[in-house]
């Protein structure tokens, strides 16, 4: 009986999105025969009918206040994952949960949501910080080394930094404020590093940006959804959680047009382009290139 619910209220969403969308040919999707449905569907069906709350059923009016599903509404995840061994130790305990949004590319006015995590209120900033993902934690240095990664973040004008480069980025940060406007200048920076800033000591504001900066510009912007308190389905251990992870949009080789592209290829002139994304099987199939001036780089993993 759910399964029907489920399909029928599927197949209406289907039409409300198509509604708004331009005409174009396309599989639509059909419901089975009503003859042929069983008992008990039908008698749902009839009860469905005779109820006589009007919201129960979605109007051709409602494609005005709905849209298609977005890559960021999807989840990569098919179970929450794990960061850390901290366990929930406490009943007094508070579970935070957060979205990380970041810039699009082709228009850095606009933001995206790229993972959505729950920490406890015990841990630190520097917890909350380690469980978002990022490409630049895949970035090395020509020896193969990972740089290292001073971060700020700045949380109702206050800028937190870690303890390699964050007080120096911190220092940027308050000096280029201050250059831009007066108005500003009572961003300040704290004495207290993120390792040592507890979340419980910081008042947070649900749905305001906070602004975050690792890896000289790299940039997020981290959301506080909600505040509550622990239940007993919350899991014992494993916090900071990520319950949401984007799928990653990633171009296909520019040689077959079916794989996603595995590597960059620069300054290679038997290619169209420079660079040019190819995958492993076409750029295997180019074969070792003799000139010395060509550069492979790996895509990097955003995960």
């Amino acid at each position: 009986m759910s399964a029907y619910i489920q399909k029928d209220h599927n197949y209406t969403v289907s039409i409300l999105h198509s509604s708004t969308k331009p005409s174009k040919q396309s599989s639509r999707k059909h419901l089975p025969d009503p003859d042929t449905l069983p008992t008990e569907v039908i008698d749902l069906q009839k009860t469905l009918r005779t109820a006589k709350l009007e919201s129960l059923k979605l109007q051709m009016d409602a494609a005005l206040f709905t849209r298609s599903c977005m890559n960021s509404d999807y989840n990569a995840l098919n179970r929450v994952r794990s960061s850390n061994d901290v366990a929930l130790t406490k009943s007094n305990q508070a579970v935070i949960t957060f979205t990380v949004y970041n810039r699009l590319s082709w228009a850095p006015s606009y933001l995206s949501r790229s993972s959505q995590h729950c920490v406890l209120s015990c841990q630190n900033l520097q917890d909350m910080i380690s469980a978002i993902p990022c490409p630049s934690y895949s970035i090395t240095t020509t020896s193969g080394q990972h740089l290292s990664a001073g971060c700020v973040i700045c949380i109702e004008d206050v800028l937190y930094g870690d303890d390699i480069e964050g007080y120096l980025y911190a220092d940027k940060v308050v000096e280029h404020i201050g250059k831009l406007s007066k108005k500003a200048s009572h961003v300040g920076k704290s004495p207290i590093s993120l390792a040592d800033t507890l979340l419980s000591s910081l008042t947070l504001r649900l749905n305001e940006p906070y602004w975050m900066l690792h890896f000289g510009n790299c940039e997020h912007f981290l959301v506080i959804d909600q505040v509550r308190h622990t239940s007993s389905t919350d899991p014992s251990s494993g916090y900071p959680l990520t319950i949401q992870l984007t799928p990653t949009l990633v171009d296909l080789c520019r040689a077959c047009g079916r794989v996603p592209a595995s590597y960059s290829v620069v300054g290679d002139v038997r290619l169209a382009e420079s660079p040019c994304l190819l995958c492993g099987p076409c750029w295997r199939a180019m074969g070792n290139p003799e000139d010395s001036d060509i550069h492979v780089f790996p895509l990097l993993n955003p995960y």
